[in-house]
């Protein structure tokens, strides 16, 4: 049997390469954002108020990772064939890590402390409702003029890991908080979860919405 693409025409070239890119842009790694909202119970400290830890994460953020998404299937035999069927869906959420530089008052590296304490009571050990810890966290992508053009919102978002901090006199540089933080699930321009919505309701798939519509330009959020 001949091979189906065997001696056919690469369908791209460098020409059509460098002329996508010269009408659009490159996601660039270093342009983004993040914004948290901690949870209204929570107290910060010298911070001020959380409007105020909210801004110093926002500029202190050096590092983020966009949350995914996974499949989860099983094998299913026919005969001596063995394929896959998808059986659900989930977000990876789980583990997604955030550097911050550390201010000289170690004012944001308090602010999680209280946070973590709030969750679990680091004296009495006693475990706060789930209402009153989580915070949600908004990932914003940005373009070259600072205008947002993708975001990622996470929901029930609570710390899990505050990280070790080393330091060192052999070492010259900027201290790092580094915290891993968990998420039940998020939204985003294409996918929305509503989890009040009624099952028997129609999908927006199945009434033919197509969505959120992505603008050509970036768009403030």
């Amino acid at each position: 049997m001949p091979l189906k693409y065997k001696g056919d025409k690469a369908k791209s070239n460098l020409e059509n390469f460098k002329s996508q890119w010269a009408v659009s842009d490159l996601a660039r790694t270093e342009r983004f954002e993040v914004e948290f909202n901690f949870p209204p119970s929570l107290q910060v400290g010298d911070v001020g108020d959380k409007k105020d830890a909210s801004w110093r994460a926002i500029v202190a953020c050096e590092e983020v990772q966009i949350p995914g998404m996974v499949l989860q299937n099983k094998e299913h035999n026919i005969g001596a064939w063995t394929f896959y069927r998808n059986t659900n869906m989930g977000f990876l959420g789980n583990e997604i890590n955030f550097t911050f530089l550390t201010d000289n008052d170690w004012l944001l590296r308090g602010t999680f402390e209280r946070w973590i304490d709030l969750c679990v009571g680091t004296n009495s050990k006693e475990i706060a409702f789930p209402d009153d810890c989580h915070g949600t966290i908004a990932i914003k992508t940005l373009d070259r003029q600072d205008k947002v053009t993708a975001y990622w919102e996470l929901y029930e978002c609570m710390p899990r890991v505050l990280n070790l901090i080393p330091l060192g006199m052999g070492n010259t540089g900027v201290a790092r908080t580094s915290m891993i933080v968990t998420a039940a699930y998020w939204k985003s321009l294409d996918v929305d979860v509503d989890l009040g919505a009624i099952t028997e309701k129609k999908t927006k798939k199945e009434e033919g919405d197509k969505g959120p519509q992505r603008a050509k330009q970036g768009r403030e959020i």
